[in-house]
């Protein structure tokens, strides 16, 4: 009898390369929000909040190279990722964190 479970496994069936994709897609963006509602219900300037936040954006951006670089991500449409879709991302994610960034922190001053 034949196994039906011959074809190859794909790169990313281990654990590490399932939880790398969840990460950047969900976790690490909640962890951002998360991040954003504290430095704006802060008083500080700077705060523990801020550096949790830039080092989630470090960590999204590293998720994402690994996973198109060693994990065979994917893209949206499940066609497989490449290097200019982690420009774009990359891109759209720093864009959008500064932008939210500057926001959250004017939002303490106009005493909302």
């Amino acid at each position: 009898m034949q196994d039906e479970h011959t074809e190859e496994t794909p790169a990313n069936a281990s654990v590490l390369g399932c939880l790398i994709p969840t990460f950047w897609m969900l976790i690490g963006n909640g962890i951002l929000a998360l991040c954003a509602l504290a430095i704006a219900a802060g008083e500080a300037s700077f705060s523990v909040a801020d550096v949790f936040y830039w080092i989630t954006v470090g960590c999204l951006l590293a998720a994402r190279y690994a996973d198109i670089r060693y994990f065979a991500g994917k893209t949206s449409e499940g066609k497989p990722a490449t290097m200019a879709h982690f420009w774009r991302y990359g891109t759209i994610l720093c864009v959008v964190s500064v932008v939210v960034w500057i926001v959250v922190h004017l939002i303490p001053g106009l005493g909302l």
